[in-house]
């Protein structure tokens, strides 16, 4: 390597560890006060967004925050209960959940992916398959 190449990777190699020490530092003074850093379960680990009590009339009006008397999915979103059972407790499917429809969420079970309907696709022929191979 020539020696502007190396003096860069220096520089770099040397910037990154001031970050990491800065960082080490914050979260050594501040602890568990420290708003940025939260220590909460990521989805890969199996945690989940935080929970609105369904049913709960405060949780509603804490959720609606135009208060407009309805909550919308972007009002809901972060809510992974209330967004999972958003569409089927929308009764009239205008994209707004009213108290009363709200208060349906409790009541639902969770989403389950749709089961395909119709016939099963069959497999092709073995003249389809052939053909589809092109010989």
């Amino acid at each position: 390597m020539e020696p502007a190449a190396t003096t860069a990777c220096g520089v770099l190699v040397g910037l990154i560890v001031f970050l990491a020490m800065a960082v080490l530092g914050v979260i050594a003074v501040n602890g568990a006060d420290n708003p940025g850093f939260t220590r909460q379960a990521s989805a890969a680990a199996g945690g989940t967004a935080e929970k609105a009590p369904p049913g709960a009339k405060d949780g509603f009006h804490s959720l609606d925050l135009d208060k407009d008397g309805r909550l919308t999915l972007a009002e809901a979103a972060g809510y992974g209960e209330i967004v999972t059972r958003f569409d089927r407790a929308d009764r009239n499917r205008d994209g707004r959940l009213t108290q009363a429809e709200f208060d349906r969420l409790a009541k639902l079970s969770p989403a389950t992916a749709p089961k395909p309907k119709g016939k099963k696709p069959s497999k092709p022929s073995r003249a389809e398959a052939t053909a589809a191979a092109g010989g």
